[in-house]
C-alpha cells in the first residue's frame, strides 16, 4: 500500500458503506468481541451508523463501543506522529472515558497497582517497570531502519507483556498494532474469531516460537486483502 491508498481511506472516512466504514465496523467488532463486548454486528452498524442502541449490554460495554468509534478515527488521523507516552495515555483516556475505569480514576494513567493477565502465566511488568520498559521498546522501535511486520508484531508482544494501564491493554495494544500497520504500508489486519485462538497462542508462545505470531498476522491479512480487492485498491 502507499500513501494514495491512505489519502482515499480518508477521503472516505465520513461516507456510509464505504471502506473506512467498513473497515471500522469489522475493526471495532472483533477486537472489542475479545474484550467480552456483548453487541452483535447488527446492533453495532445500527450504532455506529444511527447512535442507536439496542440489545442488552452494560453501561460499560456501550460506553466502551462508542469510546471505541472515536478512538478508531483518532488513530487514522495521528499516523503521521510516532507513539509517545502521552499518546498512550490519551488512547487509553479516550477509550475509557465515562466508564468505570474512569470513574475510579484509572483512566489515562499508567497503572498504580500490580495486575495480571488473568488465564495465563505471564509475568506482566510492576508498576515503577512501566515507563522505563516503554521507553526501552519505543526507543528499540524507532532505532530499526526498516520496520517489518515481525517488528510490529514482536512490539504488540512487549507492550502486552508490560501491561502499561489497569485494564484495557488489549484493546489499545490492536489499535496500535492496527495504526503501525498502516503508518509502515503494511497490509492491516483485524483479529477475528477465526484468529482469535491462535492470536492468544502466538503471544502465550512468542519467546518460544516468534512465528506464531506472525504467522497469525499474515493469514488475518488475508481477509483484509479481499476487501482491498473488492473497493478496487492496490496492495504490495
Amino acid at each position: 500500500m502507499n500513501n494514495k491508498f491512505l489519502n482515499a481511506l480518508l477521503k472516505t472516512q465520513h461516507l456510509k458503506n464505504s471502506l473506512y466504514a467498513i473497515l471500522k465496523h469489522n475493526f471495532l467488532y472483533h477486537s472489542n468481541k475479545i474484550e467480552g463486548s456483548t453487541f452483535t454486528t447488527e446492533a453495532l452498524a445500527l450504532l455506529l451508523d444511527k447512535n442507536v442502541v439496542t440489545g442488552r449490554h452494560t453501561l460499560d460495554d456501550v460506553q466502551e463501543t462508542v469510546n471505541s468509534s472515536y478512538v478508531f478515527d483518532t488513530i487514522i488521523e495521528t499516523l503521521g506522529t510516532k507513539i509517545t507516552h502521552k499518546f498512550l495515555k490519551n488512547l487509553h483516556s479516550s477509550l475509557m472515558f465515562n466508564t468505570t475505569l474512569h470513574s475510579k480514576g484509572f483512566a489515562g494513567i499508567y497503572k498504580t497497582i500490580p495486575n495480571m493477565i488473568i488465564g495465563t502465566n505471564a509475568k506482566v511488568s510492576q508498576p515503577f517497570e512501566v515507563e522505563p520498559k516503554l521507553d526501552e521498546l519505543l526507543e528499540w522501535y524507532y532505532n530499526l531502519d526498516n520496520i517489518t511486520i515481525d517488528n510490529i508484531a514482536e512490539f504488540h508482544y512487549r507492550f502486552e507483556l508490560i501491561h502499561p494501564f489497569q485494564d484495557g491493554n488489549g484493546s489499545v495494544g490492536r489499535l496500535i498494532l492496527f495504526r503501525e500497520c498502516l503508518r509502515h504500508n503494511i497490509v492491516p489486519f483485524i483479529i477475528d474469531e477465526t484468529h482469535k485462538f491462535y492470536y492468544y497462542r502466538g503471544l502465550r508462545e512468542f519467546e518460544n516460537e516468534l512465528g506464531y505470531l506472525t504467522d497469525t498476522c499474515l493469514s488475518a491479512q488475508d481477509n483484509y486483502k479481499a476487501l482491498l480487492k473488492y473497493f478496487g485498491y492496490e496492495y504490495n
